[in-house]
């Protein structure tokens, strides 16, 4: 099996090359190992097609043929071109994100055929026994090129092989692409094996490489867009690699505080440029840490254990936000909330690790604003708890296991039940009974609050019409609606088509709005609630004078009822001034014409009280606490 020479694949191969280097050299230098494992790999490339060349001007030439440069040439050649294999195999181990250290059969798996190539190739620079050189130029393989040959196919194979198996930081459209790019290196060298015509082997090789480039390792694929600092998959990557080494580590993350504030102030276009000046800064406050962008207005600092002192940098970065930023004629002031976690005291795990960030994230964004914050400091506990509800909700939700309450409410004109609330209960194995005040906002956080707010929905209006609700003396049911729901571009088209489904006229219902979560879209809120009063249908407003509720509301929107917050209503049977609160605010709410519901009514005294100030409605445990829908149908027959 032979080879005759041919330079014009090699010198398109150089080409291409080139441009590969020309386009790493004209990017931001990634500090990650797969990228210099990469870098690598492209100069030894460089260097076989440069011993290919030269090899095959020797051949060509009759006073250099049979010369010591051509075996100079061809043994470095050999040398090099099949070490590329192996250093292609180390990139995948690298991509895959999974160490091999810890591995000691895949260590003896990938070494063994390094040591075979390792005592080949030396065999080979001291008998040149892997090919021979014919008197009229071109060469011949030796049967030890085609076993060296085997030897690197096995070593691309493995490294593919893997990655396929840890597949995590590389998606498989990617793995799937680099693999059909592997797969023309072979079919090439099988070619190269039976076409003697031309030398073309190194241009399939430089045209995979640029299609690696492309795939996975171009800066575009690891940088973020705007700071040009390494994205959250990269970060996610080499923390897991780490933890999985056990090799500790700090992580200082900074969030920023009110950073929407400054795009609505300044622009999109400034914010953009401030979070570019904080990731230059960050890049410097540390001789050997990484910086990436852990979300929209986050940043992360990778420390490890003798690069630098964590106070020192954590200092700098406080002292740094003491000052302004400083663009062109812009002088702005940021606040920054830094997040302390290590491995492995706060996690053993990435997925634990982040875990526990978020919520320290969550818990100083609430309490410590622009403070450092150590994660050993927050209660841990109570996270665990949040996220053990949290899962408790997905589940309930998935296995349709929440259930609805009906607590009825007295009509003081009328004297008896003429509507009643509607309230979400929910039961878990492990934790038991769960309170509404707890898993909501819970709910609202993770955006799960959407398919069980119309669960619920849906539940009450099955219960109406089963019920047959309408020939009662019950002439609404209210439903409470968080805001996060009523937000929603489908809310209106999902309440009506459900309430079509079971029959429900509109004035048979009366959306109780809770307002636990920020308003963030609030001309969507008000169309919303415009489009369902349109067609009928009522809404109250509740907890009336505790939490974020004003009068600015009720000004707002078309609130048909006010329901008083209990707390409110207490309040007033213990001082004076209370009272005399109580008082007004129903006067007020009187003369506003709308209809007045009294929360948490416990005993005669507050119930005489309560009618004699003017309230339409009482509910409270004084005449029923919410019971479960067969009860509420049975007292409702009763009453009827």
């Amino acid at each position: 099996m032979g080879g005759s020479l041919d330079l014009h694949f090699d010198i398109a191969a150089m080409v291409i090359m080139v441009v590969i280097l020309g386009m790493l050299s004209g990017k931001k230098n990634i500090p990650i190992k797969r990228s210099y494992v990469f870098i690598v790999m492209c100069i030894v490339q460089v260097l076989v097609i440069v011993c290919s060349m030269g090899m095959q001007i020797c051949f060509t030439s009759d006073e250099y043929y049979s010369g010591s440069l051509s075996l100079i040439f061809a043994d470095l050649y050999y040398a090099l071109d099949f070490f590329t294999a192996f250093i292609f195999m180390y990139y995948m181990v690298l991509w895959s994100g999974r160490s091999i250290r810890t591995k000691r059969l895949t260590q003896v798996i990938l070494f063994i055929p390094l040591i075979v190539y390792a005592v080949m190739i030396a065999d080979n620079f001291i008998n040149h026994n892997l090919y021979k050189i014919l008197p009229g130029g071109g060469f011949v393989y030796s049967e030890r090129l085609e076993i060296l040959s085997g030897v690197a196919l096995y070593a691309m194979i493995f490294g593919i092989c893997y990655a396929i198996k840890y597949v995590e930081a590389m998606s498989y459209g990617k793995l799937t692409a680099i693999a059909l790019g592997c797969a023309g290196v072979v079919v090439g060298l099988l070619l190269q094996f039976h076409i003697n015509e031309s030398f073309f082997i190194n241009f399939v090789i430089a045209i995979s490489i640029l299609l690696l480039y492309e795939l996975a390792q171009n800066p575009l694929n690891i940088l973020d867009g705007n700071t040009q600092v390494m994205n959250r998959t990269i970060m996610d990557e080499m923390l897991g690699l780490d933890i999985e080494e056990e090799k500790r580590f700090e992580l200082i993350v900074l969030a920023m505080d009110d950073f929407k504030l400054i795009n609505k102030t300044y622009g999109i276009d400034m914010g953009d440029v401030m979070l570019r000046q904080v990731a230059d800064f960050l890049g410097t406050v540390s001789r050997r840490g990484k910086v990436f962008r852990y979300g929209s207005d986050q940043f992360a600092v990778q420390i490890k254990p003798g690069s630098d002192n964590l106070k020192d940098v954590l200092n700098n970065i406080t002292e740094r936000f003491r000052h302004p930023w400083i663009y062109e004629d812009n002088s702005i002031h940021l606040s920054a909330t830094t997040i302390c976690i290590s491995y492995p005291d706060d996690g053993s795990t990435l997925g634990s690790l982040i875990e526990v960030l978020d919520y320290t994230i969550l818990f100083a964004k609430k309490k410590n604003r622009g403070s450092v914050i150590y994660t050993k400091e927050v209660d841990l506990h109570a996270m665990r708890k949040e996220k053990a509800i949290e899962k408790a909700v997905e589940e309930a939700i998935q296995n349709d296991t929440l259930e609805v309450h009906y607590q009825p409410i007295y009509n003081t004109d009328k004297g008896c039940y003429t509507s009643a609330e509607a309230l979400v209960r929910m039961k878990d194995e492990k934790l038991g009974n769960i309170s509404p005040e707890i898993f909501i906002p819970i709910a609202e956080r993770t955006g799960k609050i959407v398919k069980l707010g119309t669960m619920v929905f849906e539940k009450v209006c099955k219960f109406m019409h089963e019920q047959n609700i309408a020939n009662s003396t019950i002439e609404y049911i209210e439903v409470n609606v968080s805001v996060v729901q009523c937000m929603r571009e489908d809310f209106v088209d999902t309440i009506l088509e459900i309430m079509d489904k079971y029959e429900i006229r509109p004035e048979q219902i009366n959306l109780e709005i809770t307002e636990t979560a920020e308003i963030s879209a609030l001309q969507i809120l008000q169309d919303n609630v415009e489009k369902l009063h349109a067609k009928g249908i009522t809404f109250s407003l509740d907890d009336y004078g505790s939490g974020y509720s004003t009068l600015g509301y009720i000004h707002q929107f078309p609130f048909h009822i006010i329901k008083l917050d209990k707390l409110m209503v207490w309040d007033a049977f213990e001082t004076e001034r209370a009272g005399t609160t109580l008082k007004y605010t129903v006067g007020m709410i009187k003369e506003l014409n709308m209809h007045i519901v009294a929360e948490g009514v416990e005993t005669e005294q507050q119930q005489k009280r309560l009618s004699t100030l003017g309230c339409d409605y009482l509910q409270g445990w004084y005449y029923s606490k919410a019971v479960p829908p067969e009860q509420f149908a049975s007292l409702i027959k009763k009453a009827s």
